[in-house]
């Protein structure tokens, strides 16, 4: 296990040692210490930490599976043990609803200026002048940048508010749209109609990057930019300038392209931002969830049973 965030490991234990299976832990991430730990290994549990090419490599012949904790699989190789012919697994299924939840809540949180407005009772000035102007939620737009199980989490729930919901993704129809209420649009015609654009689309090479600065230059100068997705689907020197320069009202950002952000990160200085710290998927219902069905995928191919969730089905032309 490359690193883990809750507070302690018994659902893992509980479920491999049900087969024998020694659950080794990692003191840090560092990619030193993985590639030390990770020989001998017969799958490897991963939530953040980097499973690089030397850290699979290293693992080799022996290992036969990484799973990661959550959604997302950026940390981790995949091409290189899609190449030696190791099954990847993510856990797909959980998490959506805290995920919804966040969103709404910074979108809240910006909508009504919660956190300026503490900010600055906080630092002794009362009054409503630093948070004006303040508008109802009822007719305003969200926009919807991917529309996954996350997304359609947050359509109810926007709902509920009288918010407007657009989506766009390449794989979103009409009917699809209409089904949960939602209007399919084209992406730039979503950037310059929303009121709040939220991403809930994973990093690929296609996503990395696309929040740059033609796609803000078309949202509205009164607009919020949410993200609780991955950092890098926004470019975030882009996304400074444009929030200087006042062509956008502000973002609320639970990922960040480096985690922790830098000390003295420009963005985190900013008034208009929100910051959280990639917790959008934590619960603890959702911490019950995951750990149990991470492990339970390492156990499956231990007991040479099928995946649930493989995501490179061509590892087995190189096994």
């Amino acid at each position: 296990m490359t690193d883990y965030v809750w507070p302690n490991l018994e659902v893992e234990e509980r479920v491999l040692s049900e087969i024998g299976a020694e659950l080794v832990v990692a003191p840090d991430g560092d990619e030193d210490t993985l590639v030390a730990l990770a020989d001998g290994c017969d799958g490897i549990l991963t939530c953040w930490a980097k499973t690089t090419q030397k850290v699979i490599e290293s693992a080799l012949p022996t290992l036969k599976v990484i799973v990661r904790y959550g959604v997302g699989l950026d940390n981790i190789d995949v091409a290189f043990a899609t190449q030696k012919g190791i099954p990847v697994a993510n856990v797909p299924d959980y998490c959506f609803v805290d995920v919804a939840e966040h969103t709404m809540a910074l979108l809240l949180s910006f909508s009504h200026k919660i956190t300026r407005f503490d900010r600055h009772i906080r630092g002794g000035n009362w009054g409503i002048q630093a948070g004006l102007p303040l508008r109802r939620l009822t007719g305003q737009t969200l926009g919807l940048i991917g529309f996954g199980q996350i997304a359609r989490e947050v359509v109810p729930r926007a709902k509920a508010f009288g918010l407007q919901v657009v989506a766009y993704s390449r794989s979103l129809t009409p009917e699809t749209a209409a089904e949960y209420g939602v209007e399919a649009v084209d992406l730039n015609t979503l950037l310059e109609t929303s009121d709040f654009v939220s991403v809930h689309c994973p990093s690929t090479d296609e996503t990395r990057g696309m929040i740059n600065a033609d796609a803000l230059g078309r949202m509205k100068v009164t607009a919020c930019l949410i993200n609780t997705s991955r950092g890098n689907v926004i470019d975030e020197e882009a996304l400074l300038s444009a929030l200087e320069k006042n062509t956008l009202a502000g973002a609320a950002l639970d990922v960040r392209c480096q985690e922790p952000a830098e000390a003295g990160d420009r963005l985190i200085q900013m008034d208009q931002v929100i910051h959280t710290p990639h917790s959008a998927f934590y619960s603890t219902e959702s911490l019950i969830e995951l750990p149990e069905k991470a492990a339970l995928e390492v156990r499956r191919v231990l007991k040479g049973e099928s995946l649930v969730h493989l995501v490179n089905p061509e590892y087995e032309a190189n096994r």
